[in-house]
């Protein structure tokens, strides 16, 4: 499994690439990089575990009735990403669609639940398929409730 793990050069590119993408959608509303391959994007704020400060972070997202999924995947690497720790630690985050943002609570699907959406996610994102194989872990999906707006 070693092998099919990202390079530090390929990590590093990521994680440029990553603070770009937030930079440009939080400063276009979404107007540009509001696709990630082909998905609707969103940006989501959660809570350092450790530290208390906010880290944003652009997903994917795939909508389920009123609530958003989106899937912890990091590529298929060993550990869960660090948002996946910090939503665990405090699942009150912020998501941000285009230029609407509000708080959420974000919840781990789990069972039947979790089963299901894994299959839909494989028909519609099937590249989180690949990124299973690459893991020993199970690749958690999330589901972000938005907080009712007033209007």
């Amino acid at each position: 499994m070693s092998e099919a793990q990202p390079s530090r050069r390929q990590a590093r590119v990521l994680k440029a690439w990553t603070r770009f993408h937030r930079w440009v959608y939080q400063r276009t509303n979404g107007k540009v990089l509001s696709r990630m391959r082909g998905k609707p994007t969103l940006l989501l704020t959660t809570t350092g575990r450790r530290t208390g400060r906010l880290h944003t972070v652009p997903l994917p997202y795939l909508a389920d009735g009123d609530t958003m999924i989106v899937v912890g995947s990091a590529s298929g690497a060993e550990r869960h990403p660090a948002w996946v720790l910090n939503l665990i630690a405090n699942p009150r985050v912020t998501v941000q669609y285009l230029a609407d943002s509000g708080p959420a609570q974000a919840e781990i699907l789990a069972d039947d639940e979790r089963k299901a959406m894994w299959e839909r996610i494989n028909v519609e994102a099937p590249w989180y398929a690949g990124y299973q194989q690459r893991t020993s872990r199970e690749i958690p999906l999330i589901r972000l409730t938005r907080a009712q707006s007033p209007h």
